[in-house]
This record gives C-alpha cells, sequence and structure tokens, in this order.
C-alpha cells in the first residue's frame, strides 16, 4: 500500500459478507482510514474486525475499527481507522489465531546505520554496490536474526532507472509467535538500534510468511511508539559494532537486568507518548512532592504518605478494606522497581495496572488540592 495514493473496494462485518458496501481506503498522518456505508444498527464506537476487498490489494483484514467519524441523513457514514490490517493476494487471515514463525521489516534506518552510497563506476563500467546478509543466533530464544542491505530498482518509463539502498530485518523462529509478540521482537530491536546508532524511523513494510500457504503477507499499524526524529546522542556504523552485534543482540532478547536498563534509557528517545511505568512515577514524584513541600506532619516515607490518604485513596479508586491491606507496600514495591531498578521485587503492579495507579494518585492531588 502506498500512502499517498487512495484504493476502492468493497467491506462488510465479518460474518456477514451480504451485507457488502463500498468503500475508500487512504492514509491520514500514518493512520489508515476507512470510509464507508457499513455500520451497525447498534450504536458502538468501533468495531472487532471488518473484511474487505480493494482493487490493487487483495483481501483485507481490519482489526480493532474505531470510528473517528459518523453522519446520518439520507445515509449513514462511518469513518473507521483500523488498528491493525492484514494483506493477502489470496486469501483473508485469520489475525485472532494467526501465528508465524518468519517475519521481516522493512526500515530506512539500516541504511543510515549501514552508510554507503552505490556508484557507477565508467573506467570499468560497473555497478558498486554493498548488498549482504548477516545472520546473528538467539539461542536461549530459538531466534535467528537477519540484517539484510540490498538494492531496489525501479523504472519510470523507458528514461529512467532508479536504484536505491534497501535495509531489512528478518527474524526466524523455532515456535511461532503471534502477531503482539512478533511486535514485541521487532521493538526491541528498535531500541538496539537506538541504542548503537542513536536514530529511529517508523517501517514501511511489516511482512510474515503465512503458515498455512506459504506466502508472505502484509501488516500494518501506525506505530507510534516510534519518533521521526533524528536527533542523535551516539552514531555507529554497521561495520564498527558489527563484531559485537552477537553479544548486544543475545543481551537485548535473553537478558532481564539488560532490557530493564534499555527500557529506561531508550525511553525518552523513542517514545512520543509516555509509557505507563513513566506516568507512573511522574504521578508518584509529584505525589512525593506534594507531601514533602506542602504538608509538615507527613516525612519523606511514601507508605505513610499514602496511609494518611486512606479515606480518599478508598473513595476514588473504589479500595476495599481487603485490597487496601496490600496496596500501600505494592505501590512502594512498584515505585522502587522502577524508579531505584529493584529489579528482585516481586508482587509488583502489572504495566496495565500501572495507568490506573497513575489516575488514582493524580485524582488524589487533585481532590487534596480542593
Amino acid at each position: 500500500m502506498k500512502k499517498d495514493q487512495k484504493y476502492y473496494g468493497e467491506v462488510w462485518f465479518a460474518g456477514n459478507e451480504a451485507q457488502k458496501q463500498f468503500c475508500i481506503l487512504s492514509f491520514k498522518e500514518d493512520d489508515l482510514i476507512l470510509e464507508t456505508n457499513l455500520h451497525s444498527p447498534k450504536r458502538v464506537y468501533k468495531e472487532p474486525q471488518i473484511l474487505g476487498i480493494f482493487t490493487g490489494l487483495g483481501c483485507l483484514t481490519f482489526i480493532d475499527c474505531r470510528i473517528k467519524h459518523w453522519s446520518s441523513g439520507i445515509t449513514e457514514t462511518r469513518v473507521y481507522r483500523p488498528k491493525y490490517s492484514f494483506t493477502s493476494d489470496t486469501h483473508f487471515i485469520d489475525a485472532v489465531n494467526l501465528k508465524f514463525k518468519e517475519f521481516f521489516v522493512v526500515n530506512e534506518t539500516i541504511v543510515k546505520w549501514v552508510d554507503y552510497a552505490p556508484w557507477y563506476d565508467r573506467i570499468d563500467n560497473k555497478l558498486n554496490k554493498k548488498e549482504f546478509n548477516d545472520s546473528y543466533i538467539v539461542s536461549n530464544k530459538g531466534l535467528k536474526i537477519n540484517i539484510e542491505h540490498y538494492l531496489q530498482y525501479s523504472s519510470s518509463q523507458r528514461t529512467e532507472l532508479t536504484i536505491s539502498n534497501r535495509g531489512l530485518v528478518k527474524f526466524e523462529l523455532k515456535e511461532p509467535v503471534s502477531v503482539l509478540s512478533a511486535i514485541e521482537l521487532y521493538d526491541q530491536f528498535q531500541k538496539m538500534l537506538q541504542l548503537v546508532f542513536g536514530r529511529s524511523y517508523k517501517f514501511s513494510q511489516f511482512n510474515f510468511k503465512c503458515m498455512s500457504c506459504e506466502q508472505w503477507k502484509s501488516l500494518y499499524y501506525n506505530d507510534k511508539k516510534l519518533s521521526k526524529s533524528t536527533t542523535t546522542f551516539v552514531h555507529t556504523e554497521y561495520e564498527k559494532v558489527k563484531t559485537s552485534l552477537p553479544k548486544i543482540l543475545n543481551a537485548v532478547y535473553s537478558n532481564e537486568s539488560f532490557q530493564f536498563c534499555l527500557d529506561k534509557l531508550m525511553e525518552n528517545f523513542i517514545g512520543k507518548l509516555p509509557s505507563h511505568n513513566k506516568r507512573f512515577t511522574n504521578s508518584i514524584a509529584a505525589f512525593e512532592a506534594f507531601c514533602k513541600l506542602f504538608s509538615k506532619d507527613l516525612k519523606n516515607n511514601l507508605k505513610k504518605q499514602i496511609l494518611y490518604y486512606e479515606d480518599v485513596f478508598k473513595k476514588i479508586g473504589k479500595i476495599s478494606d481487603e485490597e487496601w491491606r496490600k496496596f500501600p507496600s505494592k505501590v512502594v514495591r512498584s515505585r522502587d522497581f522502577h524508579v531505584h531498578s529493584n529489579t528482585g521485587n516481586r508482587d509488583v503492579f502489572s504495566e496495565f495496572d500501572l495507568l490506573y495507579i497513575s489516575f488514582l494518585f493524580e485524582g488524589l492531588s487533585h481532590k487534596v488540592c480542593k
């Protein structure tokens, strides 16, 4: 799919192919957009799955389609923004149960990392280029990572031939993984790139090998974790770090302590939006600062500060007496885990819970200020 083009086709809800509707597919700020009359008789804010056939693309499966806009009148119209989109030439993708062992991602960052410009030698009448496919094994994860640099050829009518460098990373696994697990593997690679090279860009292709038909299919999502910034704090070219890559990649994918440090280090460089744990630590820092600066009775002890506002916490968070007995200590352990790197701490809040805990502390601050 090209982001500067519009595609036309028909869409329908999964299991209801009889009710097809015309649809226009386009992109807006890297989000895939569907404009159609297809709509549910019930008032909903998103549709779990939409299927469609588009000219020039084939069979498309759209997952988690949030409604951005709707209008009513002579006709009902909807504008959907799918979170994940799967493209196949031959069949629809069962995204819910989808697993695969091989996938590759094309990313401009790899070209910048290799830093080699092809050129034509007029004396010897040949094209000088750099193409390679290097493999790295992460044995503990049953994972093989291939970093490839190659040339792509394109022509404009009959008068011009364009040659460009392309770079991709390919993942081969012994055991099949889900879509979200594959994205997580790719995200870890991006963090490694940011660490050794200092840059990150959004991918241009994300393809996986279908285990049923053995053909390559495409996945698209708006990777909002990555910024478009090219600001660098380190710049190490591929050839200079190549000998160290086996150790780096094994640490990135196998060493929990290294992963923890890498996540903390890369968060400000890769993320557009703060992660849940960063928002949690920011909320805790604000709460502790408030207690220290504006309360004469409370010492610099997070647990005592939480206990002091027990009634407010219970009211805002609807926390039962049984849950409250564990809550203060669990908050402290979670704070120490993310702030002081106490990775040995157990029974800490999950990434999902941290978002709601941060909302709770922010709500408490508002209540106390009032």
